[in-house]
């Protein structure tokens, strides 16, 4: 007999490996994800968070506004900010952690960009980049939160406005 009368036999056996393949790999991601650890995207390795906390940037968004090209407009739209008091009423944030895979040793960020609503951040959208796209501002928050010589605080104003003040760390 010739090969070609397997042949879907052959194609239909690929096919179910490649979606097995592909349910071990969400099932592991679902799981990574309830412990606090990513898959990275480069290899699919175990990631996990560095050693230092989330790095938190304000988005100049509002309620029910979107987005397209996530990367692109997350790299040229986030502005650092170090506290939550300083997201104006209204407006959305997102938490940029980074991570290192175990397995390649390549480097990713998570950002989360959520509303924060009554003290409850309500999560709108959850991206994983490679690390190189976001190094200028992970770089720039870290010197700033390392200085701490000037820390913009929000004042509420009225109507739900922002004032902002600068301050001096000890100072009034």
């Amino acid at each position: 007999m010739e090969v070609t009368y397997y042949l879907p036999e052959i194609l239909f056996g690929v096919l179910g490996l490649a979606a097995v393949i592909w349910a071990v790999a969400l099932v592991t991601d679902l799981i990574r994800g309830k412990y606090g650890e990513t898959s990275c995207i480069h290899c699919r390795g175990k990631a996990v968070k560095e050693g230092y906390g989330p790095c938190l940037f304000l988005l100049p968004l509002h309620f029910g506004e979107t987005y397209e090209d996530s990367e692109e407009y997350l790299r040229t739209h986030m502005k650092p900010i170090y506290s939550k008091e300083q997201i104006p009423t209204g407006m959305r944030a997102c938490w940029l952690e980074v991570y290192r895979c175990e397995r390649c040793d390549k480097q990713q960020v998570k950002i989360t960009d959520f509303l924060d609503v009554r003290g409850e951040e309500s999560i709108k959208k959850t991206c994983v980049f490679p690390y190189e796209t976001f190094r200028p501002l992970v770089e720039q928050w870290r010197e700033d939160a390392a200085a701490g010589s000037q820390v913009k605080t929000a004042v509420k104003g009225i109507h739900g406005q922002a004032d902002s003040h600068i301050t001096r760390r000890g100072g009034y």
